[in-house]
């Protein structure tokens, strides 16, 4: 069968695997530990190392008060710190947790002057981005789960393939001896359909042992219980679940992920599989989805057997058929350990972060003192872990891409227009943290004035300054857009063209916009594209678009969108949506707890922008200008926090952990409350 995927460790505690580190025992994993878990000092930016290029051609034109100032940029250097609250008399904001973006909004209303405005940050613009995300996320698995959308065929039905795969199973012809091998797949496979709310057809036995494995998942609800969207309606509760389960977390739970049981299991399906042509295409469609999708694989598609057996009468030696495998494939960990990969029928996605953390605490655990999330961007900014998505990598790693200049700024394309104080660069650090759990949980199943002539009007000269519509990270936007780009070529390619102008995303109250997903993917792209356009041109450097995204989303058509959206963003119905989110990370069975990453809620930062004396802008009507000043932004970022619950806590679903947060005010305070045992 033709190989779509390349399989490599996987999304949670209970899996591991190698190729980051390659590391092979307990001392080497401390060692390299003990390397990254260094903090990396913050320090400001140094102007020795800003090389901006004047270029004599590009010109830009801005507003200030009634009078348009055309201005050559290439050559500035915009210095961005953040400043205290409190020093500027904003001790009412100062450190208050605001349980949502319009409330901290409404708190900023009497606030804004001639010399402090209020700017979407690089976290709202994200805030546009998430409902969408999974609304998109959510409208993809019903189409594809149902193969229908608004009665319209669009998919291959995945319900329809279980059952498919069920009756085939149940009719696969064994050797004596290896009945139990069919009879187990095909609980396996009943139990999943079950979970899913479906009515299986099958012998009583086999539905009576598919009884007793979903009492026994149901029983184990870090893995069981739907969170994110998947709570949204019941047919999403139950993708998770039948999904979930057949990811087979319950199949390495005891450390026998390698027994001759859970090889004859995945040998059964396979060769059931292998056997029916049809199955065999649609069942890569699935692989090569969810590949793409969220990311690659972390565990072994049960159809990886395939060249090890050479046909029934494999059934009758499993353990040889094991031993072979096993040969091939090189352990990082004790053969029972629950951190190697294990077959799965929909097997879960790597993640850059997991298979770092598995590859230092598989066998230790996680020490008391260490922050996952800080470990990882430590490791992100010493270079141990590479964020680059290569030719296996799906929408999850271009996600995560997306945020490296946050903390790696000297690699975004505008570095040398830019003069970051450490101040800022924190800021960007708790901004590439709330970011990074919020597209964490997307994937968590599976890993948004009128004007007057001026000769009418005599005009005095005005003061300008660096003069922003948006937090001025052009990078951050433009590999968000290729993000979008990446999944639009990705699904088009493996669900077909028409799927995406067919199927609507899904919303938190389980409607759904007018719009296809193909409308509003164009639409994100050139929300980003023209934010990237109008900050380059904000910072003085150059955009540069690939000539086949100009001739996909002309620059004109990206400026306009931008423009729309920034003059109605604080009214923008998916920014305004709660963003507050926990998600689980890192099951630690050594300490008995579940490390989670949250959104807790938003706080607001005033950040200064002004021109290095020496960078500053060539005026083409400098008689118009008074001065050049600094000038001070509002912007609205986002508390997170890693947060520990006990392993036998069931996961908090949004609402829940959303109740909780109502109550506090504090973070301090609220991260306690979390972590009591008897939260939910």
């Amino acid at each position: 069968m033709r190989r779509l995927i390349v399989c490599v460790p996987f999304l949670f505690l209970i899996s591991c695997g190698g190729g980051l580190l390659d590391l092979v025992g307990f001392e080497e994993s401390v060692t390299e530990y003990q390397k990254i878990e260094t903090k990396n000092k913050i320090e400001d930016d140094t102007l020795a190392d800003k090389h901006p290029v004047y270029d004599p051609d590009r010109w830009v034109t801005e507003q200030f008060g009634w009078t348009h100032i055309t201005m050559n940029k290439s050559k500035t250097i915009t210095k961005l710190d953040i400043l205290p609250l409190a020093k500027d008399g904003d001790t009412d904001i100062d450190g208050k947790l605001f349980h949502s973006r319009a409330a901290a909004i409404a708190a900023l209303s009497g606030k804004q002057n001639a010399e402090t405005t209020l700017i979407p940050s690089l976290e709202t613009v994200n805030g546009a981005l998430k409902p969408f995300n999974d609304g998109l996320y959510a409208g993809i698995e019903v189409a594809v789960q149902s193969g229908r959308w608004h009665n319209t065929a669009v998919a291959e039905s995945k319900l329809n393939f279980l059952r498919d795969l069920l009756a085939a199973t149940l009719a696969f012809t064994v050797p004596a001896g290896a009945e139990s091998c069919r009879d187990d797949a095909a609980a396996d496979i009943a139990a999943a359909l079950m979970l899913a709310g479906d009515t299986v057809t099958a012998p009583d036995t086999v539905k009576s042992n598919a009884d007793a494995l979903v009492q026994s998942f149901l029983a184990l609800p870090l893995f069981s219980k739907p969170i994110g969207f998947y709570t949204w309606n019941d047919t999403l509760s139950g993708i998770f679940k039948q999904d979930r389960f057949l990811q087979n977390y319950q199949g390495a739970l005891g450390g026998d992920q390698y027994s001759d049981g859970e090889f004859c299991k995945a040998a059964a399906l396979a060769l059931t599989i292998n056997g029916d042509t049809t199955l065999a295409e649609r069942y890569e469609t699935y692989l090569a989805l969810y590949a793409g999708l969220t990311n690659p694989f972390a565990n072994y598609p049960v159809t990886d057997l395939i060249p090890y057996l050479s046909g029934l009468e494999a059934l009758a030696d499993i353990g040889a058929v094991a031993a072979a495998f096993m040969a091939d494939h090189d352990l990082l960990f004790p053969a029972d350990s629950s951190c190697n990969p294990r077959f799965a029928l929909f097997p879960s996605s790597k993640s850059k972060e997991t298979t770092l953390h598995e590859s230092l605490f598989c066998l230790s655990g996680v020490p008391e003192d260490v922050d996952l999330l800080d470990l990882f961007i430590s490791a992100i900014k010493n270079g141990t872990v590479n964020l680059l998505p290569d030719e296996h990598s799906g929408w999850y790693d271009y996600q995560t891409y997306a945020l490296e200049t946050l903390l790696l700024p000297e690699r975004a394309e505008e570095q040398d227009h830019f003069m970051l104080t450490a101040a800022y660069k924190k800021k960007l650090v708790e901004t590439f943290k709330s970011i990074m759990i919020q597209n964490r949980e997307t994937h968590a199943a599976q890993l948004e004035l009128g004007g007057a002539d001026k000769s009418a009007i005599e005009l005095e000269p005005v003061d300008i300054y660096p003069n922003f519509a948006a937090e001025p990270f052009p990078t951050f936007y433009l590999r968000n857009g290729r993000a979008y780009r990446f999944l639009e070529t990705y699904l088009s390619g493996v669900l077909g063209s028409g799927f995406l102008q067919t199927v609507n995303r899904l919303t938190e109250n389980d409607s759904s916009p007018v719009e296809t997903l193909a409308d509003e993917l164009t639409q994100r792209i050139r929300l980003l594209y023209g934010l990237y356009f109008l900050t380059s041109d904000a910072l003085g450097s150059k955009p540069a678009l690939l000539p086949e995204e100009l001739l996909e989303h002309p620059e004109e058509e990206c400026r306009t969108a931008a423009t729309a959206w920034l003059a109605q963003w604080t009214a923008d119905i998916d920014v305004n949506r709660d963003m507050r989110v926990i998600v689980p990370v890192f099951a630690d069975g050594v300490t008995g707890e579940v490390r989670h990453w949250a959104v807790l809620g938003v706080t607001v930062v005033k950040a200064s922008a002004e021109w290095v004396p020496g960078y500053e802008p060539e005026i083409q009507n400098p008689e118009d200008v008074k001065e050049m000043k600094p000038h001070k932004y509002y912007l609205l970022i986002e508390a997170s926090a890693e947060v520990r619950r006990p392993l036998d806590a069931a996961p908090l679903t949004r609402d829940e952990f959303r109740t909780i947060c109502d109550q506090y005010d504090s973070v301090d305070e609220l991260v306690e409350a979390l972590e009591k045992d008897d939260a939910y």
